[in-house]
């Protein structure tokens, strides 16, 4: 009931997330989706 269920994503993940999004030459919503995250929420680990 109205407790919304947040993923908690280690360090580890966010790093390699944005070194990905670096190295790859693709946009930031091609890796989010890739990685099945939002958009935002690998914006905000850049």
């Amino acid at each position: 009931m109205g407790t919304k269920n947040q993923e908690q994503f280690s360090k580890e993940f966010k790093q390699d997330a944005v070194n990905y999004y670096y190295s790859s030459g693709k946009t930031g919503e091609e890796v989010a989706k890739e990685l099945k995250i939002g958009k935002s929420t690998l914006s905000s680990w850049i």
